[in-house]
């Protein structure tokens, strides 16, 4: 029988290689009073997307960034162009499923917060593969 990867796995991967290559913390829950700046994930989708060769599933993940309050919005900028290239490479994926591709969807919105914040949102894919498919 062939498993999907776990959810919680790929969450993990993903907010591991934005702390480790940003210096800020990612949330997939945020907690009470959390300072900002920090990152936020969400799954927005996930499908399959088989090959000839091997299953796949298409994770999406929406990435949210918020800034610290101020009326510029050159601080937003600068997170995500420090998330963009956070995931210039490849995340590290537990060791049987092998990640296919790992594609920005693009900046999906940026708007003020009622706190004075900026929030800004930016998508990625995560294609990984689980298994082969052969004839017998």
């Amino acid at each position: 029988m062939l498993k999907r990867m776990n959810l919680t796995d790929l969450f993990k991967s993903v907010r591991t290689q934005i702390q480790d290559k940003t210096g800020m913390k990612c949330y997939d829950a945020i907690p009470d009073n959390a300072p900002s700046p920090f990152y936020y994930m969400e799954l927005s989708g996930n499908s399959p997307s088989d090959t000839k060769t091997m299953f796949v599933q298409r994770y999406s993940i929406d990435i949210h960034i918020i800034a610290e309050p101020t009326p510029s919005s050159v601080p937003t900028y600068k997170y995500i162009q420090m998330l963009e290239e956070a995931l210039t490479e490849d995340i590290k994926i537990p060791c049987e499923f092998i990640l296919v591709r790992q594609d920005e969807t693009g900046i999906k919105t940026i708007y003020n917060e009622e706190t004075g914040e900026k929030h800004s949102v930016v998508g990625f894919d995560f294609l990984v593969a689980y298994g082969f498919k052969f004839k017998i």
